[in-house]
């Protein structure tokens, strides 16, 4: 049992334990990073509850729609569903994806099924943001966290899928960030305009080119898929902090531990003012976070972080 599944060892304890024991609770919450393994955790979990021959009775729910949220429609008919017969004689799972995209008005409709499910059914909610769940949700489920995978870990996954195994230096835990990291070339071009910003004094109006060009690579497709804008978004301020991170880095003069060392360029900076820029970027990006859940245009998100940048002054005053 989650045998096949790298990392989180306290959560496999738990599981097995609970499994064995006939002590499961029926509504769980997986919180974590992305990409750390909770859906993998979840469909194993799905297999030993209900067989190999479970797909009729496991039932997978995500965000949809152009804004990425729960439809109240989408959980009513779950809802109905958790109250039939199962196909197989053997019980129901339900995994709700990202359920942090889900609006008062649909988990106020949820609470009662969470509190009291059918006997049988087994609800897995996971999450990367529980502090923007209900906490009424919260707490009726009991809450597993999730952790970031060690670099070697996620090596030995890329080995074995064939995939380059300096990406996991850059996955910073998560196994599908090192996947995204050497599959999708539109995130490679969404760093390198990134890191040509910061690392240099762009005057006007070339910084505006390359705002303009970064923001249209993040919204790409955001239409069809919005919950996935969100996550390129994420990527971006890891990939921020990452930069910052490698200047202090190279004030230490220890350039084998460059998390990016052919793309982060420019004079060695003093180690007081790199670590002091760090530190003050780790509270912005926060902020920056908050202000794109609020729906904050990214052009004026990311402006904004500009303006924290020391290192964009003489820019500063011709963007704004």
């Amino acid at each position: 049992m989650f045998d096949d599944i790298v990392g989180n060892a306290s959560a496999k304890a738990f599981l097995r334990k609970a499994v064995e024991e006939k002590r499961l609770p029926q509504t769980l919450l997986f919180s974590g990073p992305d990409g750390v393994g909770k859906g993998l955790f979840a469909k194993e979990l799905a297999r030993v509850l209900l067989g190999d021959g479970h797909l009729l009775d496991l039932h997978i729910l995500k965000p949809e729609g152009k804004a990425g949220l729960y439809a109240i429609e989408t959980l009513r008919e779950m809802i109905e569903k958790e109250h039939a017969a199962s196909f197989e004689g053997r019980g129901k799972v339900f995994v709700l994806e990202d359920v942090e995209r889900m609006q008062p008005v649909c988990a106020n409709a949820l609470l009662k099924t969470l509190e009291e499910p059918t006997e049988g059914t087994t609800f897995v909610l996971l999450t990367s943001a529980v502090h923007e769940i209900l906490p009424t949700i919260v707490s009726r489920c009991v809450v597993l966290q999730f952790y970031p995978l060690a670099e070697t870990e996620i090596a030995a996954i890329l080995q074995q899928k064939g995939k380059a195994i300096h990406a996991a230096k850059m996955a910073h835990g998560s196994i599908r960030r090192a996947l995204e990291w050497v599959d999708l070339p539109e995130l490679a071009q969404q760093r390198n305009i990134l890191f040509q910003i910061l690392a240099s004094e762009l005057s006007y109006p070339e910084l505006s080119l390359k705002i303009d060009e970064l923001e249209r690579l993040l919204e790409e497709g955001k239409e069809e898929d919005p919950v996935r804008v969100g996550k390129r978004f994420e990527h971006l301020l890891v990939d921020i902090l990452s930069w910052y991170r490698d200047q202090v880095v190279r004030a230490l003069g220890r350039g084998d531990l460059l998390l990016y060392p052919d793309l982060v360029g420019g004079q060695t900076p003093v180690l007081h003012t790199a670590r002091q820029k760090l530190v003050k970027m780790e509270k912005r990006v926060e902020m920056a976070r908050l202000a794109f859940q609020r729906n904050m245009k990214f052009s004026a998100i990311f402006r904004t972080i500009l303006t924290w940048s020391e290192e964009l002054q003489n820019s500063r005053a011709c963007v704004n």
